[in-house]
């Protein structure tokens, strides 16, 4: 049974959340429309309660200490799911019966979850998809907490995982350039023609198998990628392009997206193989997810990928 203190911890919680978000104790009370004595008193309240120290106080802002860095990720997981249930909630106001979730890289965010989920509503009215975005690296971790949802991202074969996996996008990675180089006024480029080029890379720790795949095209021509910058998303990787600080190899569908200030250019000597997965927890029943399943693979179909060019 949860009491009034323990509704007051999770408030402080979620003020400190907002507060480390922001660095800054007044920007914080702004986002939350508080005045900021009150905001203070309550951070102060809660490393009382909680006996340890959570943030590093200075002149320039705030900072986390260890023991909020490590608390951060369970704030963060339980935000998450409070915006889920408030979602639920409100589906079933409006007549909906059956929720699904799905935790899905920026890109299919875009371009996929939206075409699936006017599909999955004209089939069936009372479901209701809740979106959530995620990097791959996370999905493991997602499905193990959820195992009746549905996940996407950059994914090899899971042999040793207990997933089911659909592909639903096969494409080309595509190469940004400053519009300011001479090189962005090709129609194409090989990619072996790159070699001495600086790059923009995502984190392995956002999507290994990912980079792992764009480093192993790179070794196939001849080449190990010179990575100057490491980053977060792919719309990072375009914007340090756009600054002339790397080239960056993305899928083509950020082709779409672009800035005036970079082209994006097809690669001549690279075939589709950027395979963008839905995959679930085949060893947990859901009739609500199966159901969505069998939607999903009505809305994608991806041919057998092409034989590579010698």
């Amino acid at each position: 049974m949860i009491n009034r203190s323990d509704y007051r911890l999770i408030r402080q919680l979620l003020l400190l959340a907002v507060v480390l978000d922001e660095k800054s104790f007044r920007n914080a009370a702004r986002r939350l429309s508080i005045s900021l004595p009150p905001l203070t008193a309550q951070i102060d309240e809660l490393e009382a309660r909680l006996k340890i120290r959570l943030l590093e106080r200075s002149p320039r802002g705030v900072k986390p200490t260890p023991e909020a860095e490590a608390l951060l990720p369970e704030i963060r997981r339980f935000i998450a799911q409070a915006g889920e249930l408030e979602f639920a909630v409100k589906q079933i106001r409006q007549g909906h019966r059956a929720l699904i979730t799905i935790a899905s890289v920026h890109e299919a965010m875009l371009s996929w979850v939206p075409k699936f989920r006017e599909k999955l509503q004209a089939d069936e009215s009372d479901f209701s998809v809740f979106a959530r975005e995620i990097d791959s690296g996370d999905i493991a971790d997602f499905l193990k907490e959820n195992p009746a949802a549905l996940a996407i991202g950059y994914i090899p074969d899971p042999k040793n995982a207990p997933w089911g996996k659909l592909v639903i996008t096969r494409e080309a990675p595509v190469v940004i350039v400053p519009r300011s180089r001479e090189l962005s006024r090709r129609q194409s480029v090989p990619l072996a023609e790159l070699a001495g080029e600086d790059w923009v890379f995502p984190g392995r720790d956002i999507s290994l198998r990912y980079v792992d795949k764009l480093t192993a095209l790179c070794l196939e021509r001849g080449f190990s990628p010179r990575v100057r910058h490491e980053v977060n998303s792919t719309m990072q990787q375009i914007a340090y392009a756009s600054c002339g600080q790397g080239l960056a190899l993305v899928p083509e569908y950020f082709a779409k997206l672009l800035p005036e200030t970079v082209v994006a250019l097809p690669l001549s000597d690279v075939e589709p193989c950027i395979e963008l997965s839905l995959v679930w927890d085949k060893q947990t029943q859901s009739a609500v997810r199966d159901r969505a399943i069998e939607i999903a693979k009505s809305v994608t179909k991806i041919a057998d990928p092409k034989p590579h060019k010698s």
